[in-house]
């Protein structure tokens, strides 16, 4: 295995396919139930979308041995792996169907391109046999390995699941049967993939045949007689297969016939896997119909076609696949009203994840892509409304499935933003608007600034005033991540908003102010905060001023209590009195919280005067000690002071008493200062009574 991986990648013109191709495969070529082929995952090298690739060394399948199930009159025992697989290889690139696997690319290396044509289906023995076949198809992994991962705890999402990848399996037998007239001829699970939105996809074209004289083909053709009892399955094989004979089903066999009996088993062992949902039982309705389609005779075997009109397949996610598949083809009106209904429909879980981000996803990125950036397309109501239909259920998704892995997110939601952001429609761009938390949780920070909040800014002049109060609200998430140019881009709006005629939008731009207070360099916050509290106090609208006295408490920090002091409360006072009680009190509140602080301001500057008058006298006193002489201190303001406040607080009459104990203290002074002090003469009084 290694040494053929390793020829694979060493030049053997693999590069010339437009995908990268995983080293270790999903799946080898040694499993069972493989024929020789090893799976794995691709990337397209342009636009990273997911493949898968089947991948076969012709030097392996040449030399592994196929293990017949009966003695073969074609061929003896010597049978290998590389017919078959070529026969495959040929057929899978020239069938197109919804419901077969679809290729992407196919490289055969023997025959890397046009100047030496690789044999046909008729001379495949001589195909050089050193090279490798790969084969690029669709994202898908075999069916056995879906049923295993299939959620046991969720049954009846699961048979719904089941039933619809059986109604995928009768529309592509049907296609083969009635367009290509061909059967499939190893249907198995082996032949069975699921792509990621679970659908069912036909591959394993190792036996495909024309059948039947009634259908022009004369089949079963001779590869087909050599090989099928070497690689279809014993239990696959209708009776006549078995007993080889294949000359009734050439001369009489509808085309069908073979095809009916393999589908009818195949149910059986879908339908009994512990993860299928129905404990292990075939639904009642199908019953019967299986036991028609495993007839021993190929005449009574009945067409596929009839059996999706079974009530198996008539419930709520088979009906919701059917019309995803069919909505391109759908009139508008209808296809609108479908995606309206989706939200519920996701909601209730008849359509799960998978579908949601594999199958819903794309159709809404396509209906984007066509509309949305189509300025013409737009104009028409009809394409308008759609686009208002896709984008809730497109962020509905992002929020409950892609959020969960950031790279589906970048991979299908950030490409459409500027395309989003660009659609001239105050609808769609409410909606937008409305889900912005997604997008600030998802894209990154030159994202958010360059294609968010600039595209969005126009919302603040917008004459919609519903449409700039949603504006404002929504920048409100992204005000964290906003780089410094578009931070003052935002000061400037939220200024111009104050005087908005909307007395709602001025009201929501002073609580977003406090909000967006902290995001702010201190030179934008000392220009827009307290210019801005002001005005709203000013505003006629109660609510207005009211948020804007909670809006100072929320900012107090960033006030000093000097601006407090002399810019804030001469603001809030007046409305100590304001003509709604809920102002009043708040305006008190607001008063008091400063207040605390500011009387604590206040003991601290005193505390401050205090030390600095002690370390004065204190230097004062060393000084007049080293010179020997005393010296008195000079009054300070600090007793000047406190002496007013002395004299302010006694009385304004003096009693006779009290007048001639301080005149004798005055004298006394006067004389040790060496001079005497000359009073005024009293003053004549009232008469006494």
């Amino acid at each position: 295995m290694a040494s053929w991986l390793g020829s694979l990648w060493g030049g053997s013109g693999a590069s010339s396919l437009p995908y990268s191709i995983s080293t270790d495969p999903v799946s080898p070529a040694t499993n069972k139930g493989s024929h020789g082929w090893a799976i794995h995952t691709a990337t397209h090298k342009t636009n990273g979308e997911e493949a898968t690739a089947f991948q076969a060394s012709k030097a392996e399948l040449a030399k592994t041995p196929l293990q017949l199930q009966r003695s073969q009159s074609f061929g003896g025992n010597n049978l290998t792996q590389m017919v078959p697989a070529l026969h495959h290889f040929q057929r899978i690139k020239r069938l197109i169907h919804p419901r077969i696997l679809r290729v992407h690319a196919t490289l055969d290396t023997d025959y890397p391109d046009d100047s030496k044509p690789s044999p046909g289906l008729d001379a495949l023995d001589k195909v050089a046999a050193t090279g490798n076949l790969i084969i690029i198809t669709e994202k898908a992994t075999p069916l056995d390995d879906w049923l295993d991962h299939l959620n046991p705890h969720t049954p009846q999402a699961n048979a719904a699941a089941v039933s619809w990848g059986i109604y995928n399996i009768v529309e592509g037998l049907s296609f083969l049967h009635t367009q290509a007239k061909l059967a499939h001829g190893m249907l198995c699970p082996d032949a069975v993939f699921v792509t990621p939105g679970g659908d069912f996809k036909l591959g394993g074209f190792d036996l495909v045949t024309p059948l039947g004289i009634a259908d022009g083909g004369g089949g079963p053709t001779p590869h087909f007689r050599k090989y099928d009892a070497a690689v279809c399955p014993a239990d696959y094989r209708s009776p006549e297969r078995m007993s080889g004979r294949y000359d009734t089903l050439q001369q009489s066999a509808p085309v069908h016939s073979i095809d009916c009996y393999s589908l009818a088993v195949l149910i059986e062992y879908i339908y009994t896997h512990p993860s299928a949902g129905t404990n292990g039982q075939v639904p009642v309705p199908l019953k019967k119909a299986l036991l028609r389609m495993k007839n021993d005779s190929p005449k009574l075997r009945p067409r596929l076609a009839p059996l999706l009109k079974c009530p198996v397949f008539d419930n709520p996610y088979v009906k919701a696949q059917i019309f995803l598949d069919e909505v391109v083809s759908k009139p508008v009106e209808e296809k609108i009203i479908f995606l309206q209904s989706l939200p519920d429909i996701l909601n209730r879980g008849v359509l799960n994840e998978n579908v949601a981000i594999y199958k819903i996803l794309p159709m809404l990125v396509m209906g984007l892509r066509a509309s949305a950036g189509n300025e013409a397309a737009m104009s028409q109501d009809i394409n308008r409304r759609e686009v208002l239909a896709i984008v809730p259920l497109l962020f509905q998704i992002a929020e409950s499935y892609l959020s969960k892995t950031p790279e589906l997110f970048q991979k299908h939601v950030t490409p459409l933003v500027p395309l989003l952001f660009a659609v001239n429609d105050r609808g769609v761009r409410g909606s937008i608007l409305q889900k912005i938390s997604i997008l600030e949780s998802q894209l990154d920070k030159s994202a958010l600034n360059s294609s968010v909040f600039e595209p969005m800014c126009s919302g603040f002049t917008d004459s919609s005033a519903p449409l700039r109060e949603l504006t404002l609200k929504s920048t409100i998430v992204l005000v964290p991540k906003l780089n410094h140019a578009n931070l003052e881009k935002l000061v400037r709006y939220l200024v111009r908003l104050q005087a908005d005629p909307e007395a709602s939008i001025r009201t929501n731009t002073v609580i977003f102010i406090g909000k967006v207070a902290p995001h702010l360099t201190e030179t934008s916050r000392q220009k827009l905060i307290l210019p801005a509290f002001t005005r709203s106090m000013k505003d006629p609208f109660t609510p207005c001023r009211l948020a804007a006295l909670r809006a100072v408490i929320a900012c107090k920090e960033y006030f000093s209590q000097k601006e407090v002091a002399e810019k804030v409360l001469p603001c809030v006072i007046p409305h100590t009195l304001d003509g709604a009680s809920e102002v009043r009190a708040e305006a008190f509140n607001v008063v008091d919280t400063f207040l605390v602080n500011l009387r604590e301001e206040s003991k601290r500057m005193t505390k401050d005067e205090a030390d600095r008058m002690s370390a004065a006298t204190c230097g004062i006193g060393a000084e007049g000690n080293s010179s020997g002489a005393a010296t008195s201190a000079a009054p300070s303001s600090g007793s000047y002071l406190t002496g007013i406040s002395s004299w302010m607080g006694s009385s304004t009459e003096p009693t006779a008493n009290t007048a001639s104990a301080g005149a004798g203290q005055r004298t006394t002074s006067s004389s040790s200062n060496g001079s005497v002090a000359k009073l005024s003469a009293p003053q004549p009084g009232p008469a006494a009574p």
